[in-house]
């Protein structure tokens, strides 16, 4: 589906929504698959009480908190984060968010994420 010569608009309901262990669930909005050359923006849904897997990969990625509130672990610290919030997870660091209300993020990684994740 790649329209990158003159852009596109689409609507998060046109993606399909992936579970994720612990109880999330991910939207692939743009990706590789897109024709995006650099880095991929993912939308993550996470209901109270369910957490993002806790993790750690060689690549930093970005995070806006659209609605609701978590708890974020990064390496050994726990941190808090709610609506308007943004979170930086560098390369390497074992990170985690668990949902204290239902909870919605965007998030960017880097276009390999998306091809060793996806696929080509």
């Amino acid at each position: 589906m790649q329209e990158t010569e003159e852009g596109f608009v689409r609507n998060f309901s046109q993606i399909e929504e992936i579970p994720m262990p612990g109880g999330a669930a991910i939207r692939w909005l743009i990706t590789h698959r897109d024709g995006a050359p650099t880095f991929s923006m993912r939308l993550i849904t996470v209901g109270k009480g369910k957490s993002t897997p806790y993790h750690s990969h060689d690549y930093e990625h970005e995070i806006f908190v659209i609605s609701g509130k978590c708890k974020v672990t990064l390496g050994s610290a726990e941190k808090t984060a709610g609506a308007g919030d943004f979170i930086f997870i560098p390369p390497n660091l074992r990170h985690g968010m668990t949902a204290t209300e239902d909870m919605k993020i965007i998030c960017i990684v880097p276009i390999r994420a998306a091809r060793e994740i996806l696929g080509e």
